[in-house]
């Protein structure tokens, strides 16, 4: 019975490992470009094993991972408490214990890291109503550049003045509109 736990744990380890180097050389993704298991795709779990949260990453219970990891933990914790002369059947149950926690190990860091990526770009309508600084001054019915807010970073925008009065650099002043894709329309801050 060690033998086939140590067997296991063999390649359990190194499937678990390939799909670790995989994921982080970029070889691991669904079919729909999404971070994950290779062939599997998240937009379709259902159940109990899925539970969807709003931002569309959900924590996804099984997935080959999660199950390499099951049997990675399993025959190692197997192999061990069969070699310090536990009983067959304990070793299988308390396997089973160390298995089930890697699965939701592993799920559960996968499910943290996915939720720390961004998608999307930038939108100059997310300054709308943010407060910054004339970068290039902005000349008389002309543009210049902002230093501003954008998607909650600073960013150098094309900008033009409300009123077309002419803006020094170092102004304080407020976004109040957008023009374009890239120029915003910002008055002076009041002082």
């Amino acid at each position: 019975m060690n033998k086939a736990f140590v067997l296991a744990a063999m390649v359990f380890s190194v499937l678990f490992l390939w799909q670790i180097i995989a994921m982080l050389i970029g070889l691991g993704g669904d079919s729909h470009g999404h971070p994950g298991d290779v062939g599997m795709s998240h937009d379709h779990d259902t159940g109990p094993a899925a539970a969807h949260s709003g931002d569309g990453i959900g924590f996804v219970l099984v997935s080959i991972r999660s199950l390499l990891a099951f049997g990675t933990l399993f025959s190692w914790a197997g192999t061990l408490y069969l070699s310090a002369g536990t009983p067959v059947i304990m070793a299988i149950l308390y396997s089973i214990v160390w298995g089930v926690l890697a699965m939701f190990g592993v799920s559960y860091l996968l499910y943290s890291l996915l939720r720390l990526q961004e998608t999307g770009n930038a939108t100059v309508w997310s300054a709308v109503g943010e407060d910054g600084s004339v970068y290039m001054d902005i000349p008389h019915d002309g543009i210049g550049k902002v230093r501003v807010p954008v998607s909650g970073a600073i960013t150098f925008v094309n900008a033009r003045s409300r009123n077309g009065e002419p803006l020094k650099a170092g102004t304080k002043v407020k976004v109040v509109g957008i023009i374009d894709d890239n120029t915003i329309e910002v008055e002076a801050a009041p002082t």
